[in-house]
């Protein structure tokens, strides 16, 4: 069995933010370093010189993502490397590199949020605003501060409005419509992202697999409607009793998933059985009466994704076959 953090993982696999990053560090590689080679030819060694060391940044940023999946850190500091770099060239090469300062604005305003990108980039004009003075382009100073600051604005503009229709997009995506609970396209990125951490800092994590017992039998009885209700109450119940860090996901029809339950399996079996007692006593649509079973699986180091699903999930037909309204554990030497 492969260990998780030693584990290849595909490009598309990996979380938007990841792909942006790593796509963009290689991007960013690719087209300044054969500059490097131009600025030798022509004798240009401080240039070539930065040109090195933002080429060989851009490297480590793409080995840094690739290896340990975090952005948040990774976005902020490729951000000030790019304006960094180019004012750094501004200063030793005067406006033949301003160009640069474009493309490296859309992208800080890319890469982080509006007011993140907002104080960069301001700070970053006035910086240049000094340089270019001190370079004695007063002439050219006001025509080319103004089309930086437009296209700053510009920027702002449109990726404030890009990230709220972004955002909005992405909840539609990833919220169950009926139970507003969250859907298994939200589950699989969340739960890789819960084991990337796992991987790094090993601590008792356990997930619940839950399923509504006879289901078919009240759509049959009272109809779909009432069978609808009686989802979005049971839903509504246990977003209730769960705690902030856990997030409850609709992963079938009447089947739900609650990770992470940051517990060793004994108190996350705990946490079972007072979800089962509480759904069983609950007052639901119509007077039904309705019973839940529920699969427990603690994450083992090493395991996939899929083997912990169908660990918990051979817990939760376990529950289901010897008798329905029932917390079972799963084996650990299960794989699935």
């Amino acid at each position: 069995m492969k260990n998780i953090d030693t584990k290849p993982i595909k490009l598309m696999q990996r979380s938007p933010a990841e792909r942006v990053l790593l796509l963009l560090s290689a991007l960013a590689f690719i087209c300044i370093s054969p500059f490097i080679f131009f600025r030798l030819v022509n004798g240009d060694w401080q240039i070539a010189i930065v040109d090195t060391v933002i080429s060989l940044v851009m490297l480590g940023f793409f080995g840094y993502v690739y290896i340990t999946r975090e952005v948040g850190k990774a976005r902020l500091a490729m951000s000030l490397s790019f304006m960094s770099a180019i004012l750094v060239g501004i200063w030793l090469k005067g406006p033949d590199l301003l160009l640069w300062i474009y493309p490296a604005m859309i992208v800080l305003y890319y890469l982080n949020s509006k007011k993140v990108a907002l104080i960069i980039s301001s700070s970053s004009i006035m910086i240049l605003a000094i340089l270019l003075t001190s370079k004695g382009n007063t002439e050219e100073l006001a025509t080319i501060i103004v089309t930086i600051v437009l296209t700053n604005m510009f920027s702002f503009i449109i990726f404030n409005s890009y990230h709220k229709i972004n955002k909005k997009l992405e909840g539609l995506a990833t919220t169950d419509e009926l139970t507003s609970t969250l859907n298994r396209r939200a589950l699989m990125p969340n739960l890789l992202a819960l084991l990337s951490e796992q991987s790094r800092h090993e601590s008792p994590m356990c997930l619940l697999l839950l399923d509504l017992d006879k289901f078919k039998n009240i759509n049959d009885t009272y109809g779909h409607i009432i069978g609808d209700e009686t989802l979005v109450t049971v839903s509504q119940i246990i977003s209730n009793q769960i705690r902030n860090h856990e997030l409850l996901y609709r992963y079938g029809g009447e089947e739900f998933l609650i990770a992470p339950i940051k517990q060793d399996l004994a108190s996350a079996q705990k946490i079972a059985h007072r979800l089962r007692a509480l759904i069983e006593k609950s007052p639901l649509p119509s007077g039904i009466q309705v019973t839940i079973s529920i699969g427990v699986a603690q994450y083992h180091q090493g395991q996939t994704l899929e083997q912990w699903i169908s660990r918990a999930d051979s817990a939760l037909y376990k529950a289901k076959k010897t008798g329905r309204n029932k917390v079972c554990i799963a084996d650990a030497n299960v794989d699935g």
